[in-house]
């Protein structure tokens, strides 16, 4: 095939690399290991004033120890049938025009020119330039020179390089993240990963010099100690963790490689036990988040494996219990709830990363293959006891019922304010959801997503939920079990939790207490739920109003004065009845009024287009404990039986009665409880 065409070398390959705060001569002194053999002979040059000498000692030394054959074996391995060589050679090309690609946003640089700190964005959208920063966009010339041994792609990443040295000098130490654009620790963790591949499949190229080879070293250093010198916590610390652990294998060379390997590699080991629950989810408590934090631990117990290093200990046991998260939260979509700043994650893809650890698993394998293969797992609802999420099913079938309430803890990071929601699939549909996630910007939309009204829960007098007031993470909180009731049994689940921490920016102290019967034996009936709210006001003897919130998938949507329901076709539909005596229900779908309600906020780039869906808001007042049952019944045939709930609004009461379509009644007691499951 056509080499691509490339503008003039040796115009891009001229750059002083003026933005490297390092020079050579105190590199070469203080930085590098010369009681390394092949590179003995440096400091004498250096003091004949020989730096092309030294630089070329040193190039050379790196050049015979790339360890290419490791650091890119899948790329070396990788066979490209027509179509997907076709892909890929028009993803080189666009990024050979110069036109970059950061948060799904591509821009054009004009005169091939790249400026890594602009920010083209219509919104400047921070991330754009931050994430630009961590060279994902670049990658794809070495998986293309190694398709096609096409040298061009090579001056374009020298290119790149260079103008990234010229415009982004390291921090001095202790400057923080969000004062550089170019040098925020994550982004400097993500681009060492892809630094170092490009490097190691470029290196060897005759267009690649000793000057640059050494300046590139030069950075890598830069970068090691930025990283060392300024941990942070969560996700972001595993990935400049992670990144040191790279720096320090592969460049060995250096002086402090050996005290970053050992600093990397304790604390690597320390995290697991200080991130991850007992019970197996990360303690940010978002589904993206925990999937990052399980895929950067697998591979680093790959790169441990490759470079025959010793795992850390504790690691397959704690990645076993990340990888059962998928199956607990499985969705009969086969994939996750989206949970705080979270994702529909692909459950069969992750059980596919778990399978090649854990081959033992049947239901790992089951997942994977759409139920070909393996067993399905030998559970139906289950609780996280420490992570507080409580998953109800009636099967594994994908046209199964299947709902999530939230009753975790407020977490680590990327927390909404969300606690007591409680979301509902069920025949094949998504019949009640939330507002998911967004960009990290300081849009109306992204203030909706993260606040208790994009949610299934309870708000107070027009006000959400404000635990991050006065929330204050704890490290020995990673061992504390949630404040929650979860019981199981064939017949009955029965899960309870409460929120206390505040409503609205006063921190009004009302309580709500919910409870969550899913019923499975009713005579007449499919599985189904009852949800009851207990609703306690604070001390000052004042009336309070409540709200209390049902977002619908799109659907069609009917209203009555004590019930609603959405039909999603086909004969699917979800009925609904509260026992509200004095509520008013109202569909808030598409309010931008005085606040956003009713929305589905959608990750389109460019101007904000998002999806209005039916919102049934609840709303009525009181001065004293109350209690409101709400019947959820789900079914997939067209029918359903129930056309109403009754019960007193008296908190202590338990007895709650469903009026059926045939005008009889069954009553039920909420309060009765089947075995407890361990």
């Amino acid at each position: 095939m056509n080499k691509l065409s490339v503008v003039t070398v040796a115009a891009l390959c001229s750059s002083a690399f003026a933005g490297l705060r390092t020079p050579v001569a105190d590199f070469f002194a203080k930085h590098v290991d010369t009681s390394i053999p092949e590179l003995s002979s440096i400091p004498g040059l250096m003091e004949k004033g020989d730096v092309a000498g030294a630089e070329k000692v040193f190039a050379d030394h790196l050049r015979a120890n790339l360890q290419n054959e490791k650091i890119n074996a899948d790329w070396i391995a990788r066979k490209y049938p027509p179509r997907a060589l076709s892909n890929l050679t028009a993803k080189v090309r666009t990024v050979m025009d110069y036109t970059l690609t950061s948060c799904g946003t591509p821009h054009h640089f004009a005169d091939h020119k790249v400026d890594w700190l602009c920010n083209p964005t219509y919104n400047q959208y921070v991330e754009w330039t931050y994430q630009l920063n961590r060279f994902d966009c670049v990658v794809p010339l070495g998986e293309y020179y190694f398709a096609t041994n096409d040298e061009a792609v090579i001056t374009v990443w020298l290119d790149f390089m260079e103008s990234w040295f010229d415009q982004s000098p390291v921090p001095e130490k202790g400057v923080s993240s969000y004062a550089t654009k170019s040098w925020r620790t994550l982004d400097a963790a993500c681009r060492i990963g892809n630094w170092n591949r490009l490097f190691a499949a470029f290196a060897r190229s005759p267009q690649v010099s000793d000057d640059f080879i050494t300046r590139y070293c030069i950075s890598m250093w830069e970068h090691g100690w930025r990283l060392r010198n300024n941990p942070t916590q969560g996700n972001w610390l595993l990935a400049e963790l992670t990144a040191l652990l790279h720096i320090a294998v592969l460049h060995p060379y250096l002086r402090d490689a050996p005290e970053w390997h050992r600093y990397s590699q304790g604390r690597l080991a320390s995290e697991l036990e200080k991130q991850v629950y007992p019970d197996g989810f990360h303690y940010e408590l978002t589904t993206a988040y925990h999937g990052g934090v399980a895929a950067t631990y697998l591979e680093i117990g790959k790169f441990y494996t490759t470079f025959g290093l010793e795992l850390p200990k504790g690691l397959n046991e704690t990645l076993e219990r990340m990888f059962e998260l998928y199956i607990r939260l499985c969705r009969p979509s086969r994939r996750t709830p989206n949970i705080n700043d979270g994702e529909e994650a692909p459950v069969p893809y992750w059980c596919y990363r778990a399978s090649l650890l854990f081959p033992e698993r049947t239901d790992f394998r089951w997942l994977m293959s759409g139920g070909r293969d393996g067993a399905p797992p030998d559970f139906l609802s289950c609780v996280f006891p420490y992570a507080g999420a409580i998953v109800f099913r009636d099967s594994w079938d994908r046209k199964g019922v299947w709902a999530y309430m939230d009753a975790s803890p407020f977490g680590r990071g990327h927390q909404h304010e969300d606690k007591l929601n409680f979301i509902l699939d069920a025949y094949g549909k998504t019949m009640l959801i939330e507002g998911g996630n967004y960009f990290y910007d300081s849009s109306p939309i992204r203030k909706y997503a993260i606040s208790t009204r994009a949610h299934n829960t309870v708000r107070i007098d027009g006000c959400d939920q404000n635990t991050g007031r006065t929330y204050r993470w704890r490290d020995e909180d990673i061992k504390r079990k949630a404040d929650l009731e979860f019981s199981t049994a064939p017949g009955r689940d029965r899960a309870r939790a409460s929120f206390s921490a505040g409503y609205g920016p006063r921190l009004v102290k009302a309580v709500h207490d919910r409870t969550v019967l899913f019923l499975k034996d009713i005579e007449g009936c499919t599985p189904f739920f009852v949800v009851v709210d207990r609703l306690t006001p604070p001390a000052d003897e004042k009336s309070h109003k409540y709200e209390i919130l049902w977002h619908f998938e799109d659907c069609a949507l009917t209203i009555t004065n004590s019930t609603f329901a959405g039909d999603f076709g086909k004969g699917v539909g979800l009925f609904a009845a509260t026992s509200a005596t004095n509520a008013v229900l109202t569909d808030k779908k598409g309010q931008t009024k005085p606040e956003l309600q009713g929305w589905k906020p959608l990750w389109i780039n460019g101007p904000h287009k998002d999806q209005p869906i039916p919102t049934v808001a609840v709303e009525g007042g009181f001065s004293n404990a109350t209690r409101i049952a709400t019947v959820l019944y789900p079914y997939g045939d067209g029918n359903c039986p129930v056309s109403g709930i009754r019960a007193s609004d008296d908190p202590a009461a338990t007895d709650i009665t469903l009026l059926l379509a045939n005008g009889s009644e069954i009553t039920i007691d909420e309060a009765a409880t089947p075995s407890p499951q361990n």
